[in-house]
C-alpha cells in the first residue's frame, strides 16, 4: 500500500496554502529585518524557558494519550493527523490562556464545556469544506486580517468624532465578507453533499469537540499548579513567611486539593495576617473550610445586627460589582471588588464596592468612583448615581432610596442619619482641572459598625 500526504490529511486546501505563503513571508520578513531578528530568537527563547517547556511537553504527551485513545475507540485515524496537529498547534499551546482565565475565574469551567457545543462550531466547520480559488484567497486573506485590526483598534477610539460611523461600515462589511464565505460554501457543499459527506468528513468535525473535551481536564489541571504557584511564590520573597511556605503548600494540598479559591484565600490570608507560624497556617485552613462550608447555607442576619456578608457581596451584581468572599484580616472582616471599569478607554473611570463589619454581619457600605477628567464627568456620575440608588434599595427600601440619595446630596459633605444609619456622600480631587481627577465615595453605616467613623 502505497502512501501519499493525502492519506494523512496534508493535501492542503487553497485557504490553507494561502495562510502558510503568509506566514512564510511574515517569518522571513522578521528575520530578514535586523532588528527584529534578536525580538523573535528572544520570543523563541521565552517560550522554550524550562517551566513553559515541561508544559509544552507535557501538553504534548496528554494530546498524543488522547489520540491514541480515540484510534483505539475508531474514532480517528491517519488523514485526520493533518487537523490534529493543526489543533495541537493552535488550541493546545493558547491552553495556558485558558488556564490563566480559569484561575482567575473557575466559574468559566461550564463555559469552557457549553463552547464545544455552540452552533458556530457547525457553522465554522461548513464553512472551512470548500474554499475559493488561490488567488481569491490570497486577496481575502490580509483584506479580512487588515479589517479586523481596523476594528480593534476603532474600538478603542471610539470618543474621536466620526469614529462610530466609521466603525459602524467597517462592521457591515466584515459582517457582508462573512456572509459571503458562508453562502459560497453551503451553496458548494448542498450542490455536491455525496462528496464532502464521509466517514471522514465526520470524524473531522468531531475530532476538535472529542480533543476539547478531552483536553479540559488537562486545562484544569494546569490552572491547578498555575495557582498554587502564583499563590505560594509571592511568600518566598517576604522574610517573615518564607520559612513556612513549603508548609502552607503541602497543608493547602491536603486541605483544599484542586479547590483553587480556597488555595488563594489561604495565600491571602497568611499575607494579610501576617502569619509567620505553622499554628497560624492551620487555624487559616480551618477558618477558611468553615466559611466555604457556611457560604453553602447561609444563616439569617436581622437587620437590628447589620446586613448579611453573602447578600451584601451581590447587592451590585447586576453591574459586575461581586466582592470576593467575606474574610477576616488583621483589624476587621472585610470583602471587596476593588476595580471594575467603565470604558475601554486607557484612563477609563472606575467603579469599587466594599464590605466591612464583624464576623456575622456587614455593618458598613461602600461604593467609590475613581474618575478622571480627561473622561465624561456626566457619563461617570450618571454610572454612579445608578450603583448608588440601587445599594441604596438594597441597604433600606426601594421607596425610600431616591428621597435618601436627593438628601445626602443636598447634606454633602455632611453625614445624614436614617434609621440611626449614617449616609454620606463625599469627593477628594486630585491634580487640575484637565489632567487630574477625583474619587467619590457613597458610605452607609450601621449603628452596630465598631471603628472609624464614616473613614474610608
Amino acid at each position: 500500500m502505497s502512501f501519499t500526504s493525502a492519506s494523512f490529511g496534508f493535501d492542503l486546501s487553497n485557504r490553507e496554502i494561502a495562510a502558510l505563503v503568509y506566514l512564510g513571508l511574515l517569518l522571513a520578513a522578521v528575520l530578514l529585518w535586523k532588528k527584529g531578528r534578536p525580538l523573535a530568537f528572544n520570543v523563541v527563547r521565552v517560550f522554550f524557558m524550562p517551566k513553559l517547556a515541561l508544559i509544552w511537553l507535557l501538553m504534548s504527551f496528554y494530546v498524543a494519550a488522547c489520540v491514541w485513545l480515540l484510534a483505539w475507540l475508531n474514532l480517528w485515524d491517519w488523514p485526520n493527523l493533518k487537523s490534529t496537529l493543526l489543533w495541537w498547534l493552535t488550541v493546545g499551546f493558547t491552553s495556558i490562556f485558558e488556564a490563566q482565565r480559569l484561575k482567575d475565574k473557575p466559574h468559566v469551567l461550564r463555559k469552557l464545556v457549553r463552547d464545544a457545543f455552540t452552533l458556530s462550531a457547525v457553522i465554522l466547520f461548513i464553512a472551512e469544506l470548500v474554499s475559493f480559488p488561490l488567488w481569491v484567497e490570497l486577496l481575502m486573506l490580509p483584506a479580512l486580517v487588515l479589517l479586523a485590526l481596523l476594528i480593534a483598534v476603532g474600538e478603542h477610539q471610539t470618543d474621536k468624532p466620526g469614529i462610530p460611523r466609521v466603525l459602524g461600515l467597517l462592521r457591515g462589511l466584515q459582517i457582508l465578507a462573512g456572509l459571503a464565505i458562508l453562502g459560497f460554501s453551503y451553496w458548494l457543499v448542498a450542490t455536491s453533499i455525496s462528496e464532502f459527506w464521509s466517514l471522514n468528513t465526520l470524524r473531522e468535525f468531531g475530532l476538535p469537540l472529542l480533543l476539547w473535551l478531552m483536553f479540559i481536564p488537562f486545562i484544569f489541571l494546569l490552572a491547578v499548579y498555575m495557582t498554587y504557584e502564583e499563590a505560594f511564590i509571592h511568600l518566598q520573597v517576604r522574610p517573615k513567611q518564607a520559612p513556612i511556605v513549603r508548609y502552607a503548600r503541602w497543608r493547602a494540598l491536603f486541605a483544599f486539593g484542586w479547590n483553587i479559591d480556597g488555595v488563594k484565600r489561604l495565600a491571602r490570608d497568611i499575607r494579610g495576617r501576617d502569619i509567620a507560624d505553622k499554628q497560624g497556617v492551620k487555624e487559616a485552613i480551618w477558618e477558611i473550610r468553615r466559611r466555604i462550608k457556611i457560604e453553602k447555607n447561609p444563616p439569617t442576619v436581622m437587620r437590628a445586627e447589620g446586613w448579611s456578608p453573602y447578600a451584601a457581596r451581590l447587592f451590585l451584581e447586576e453591574y459586575g460589582l461581586v466582592t470576593d468572599d467575606y474574610h477576616r484580616t488583621q483589624y476587621e472582616w472585610f470583602a471587596h471588588i476593588p476595580s471594575v471599569k467603565l470604558n475601554d478607554k486607557v484612563l477609563a473611570d472606575r467603579i469599587s464596592y466594599y464590605l466591612t463589619g464583624n464576623e456575622r454581619a456587614v455593618t458598613r457600605l461602600r461604593l467609590a468612583l475613581d474618575g478622571s477628567n480627561q473622561n465624561d464627568t456626566r457619563e461617570a456620575q450618571r454610572a454612579f448615581d445608578e450603583r448608588a440608588l440601587t445599594l441604596l434599595t438594597k441597604a433600606f427600601d426601594a421607596e425610600r432610596a431616591t428621597t435618601i440619595y436627593a438628601r445626602a446630596h443636598a447634606s454633602e459633605p455632611e453625614t445624614w442619619i436614617v434609621d440611626g444609619m449614617r449616609v454620606s456622600l463625599n469627593r477628594s480631587d486630585w491634580g487640575d482641572a484637565h489632567l487630574g481627577g477625583y474619587v467619590r465615595n457613597l458610605t452607609i453605616q450601621h449603628p452596630k459598625h465598631q471603628g472609624d467613623n464614616l473613614g474610608v
